[in-house]
């Protein structure tokens, strides 16, 4: 399984957070049947990374969403993909599929 993203850092502005997208490719061999779910996790940082200091992090981790990419609940010809993903999707072949977080 390979994941590809066009980018991995997202901007929370309060009102409105960056949509999360992307691509899994699947070997379907390896699979042997098995659904794929992609997990999405989140980690807000507070202040710089330099900024730990004696182990006390500030960050925190938050649990936010999972949706199965295969097999495919909806009929991925019909979907609306981003330029990114279309990209991908064309490149990668039929064992490509695209996730999508809001």
């Amino acid at each position: 399984v390979g994941v590809y993203m066009g980018r991995r850092d997202f901007v929370d502005r309060v009102d409105s957070v960056d949509p999360v997208d992307g691509v899994i490719l699947i070997d379907h061999e390896a699979l042997q049947g098995r659904k794929v779910f992609v997990t999405l996790s989140c980690t807000f940082r507070y202040g710089r990374d330099d900024m730990d200091v004696m182990g006390i992090a500030f960050r925190r981790e938050l649990y936010l969403s999972t949706r199965q990419v295969y097999p495919p609940l909806l009929d991925r010809e019909k979907g609306i993909h981003t330029r990114t993903q279309a990209r991908l999707l064309r490149k990668l072949g039929d064992d490509a599929y695209p996730f999508f977080f809001e």
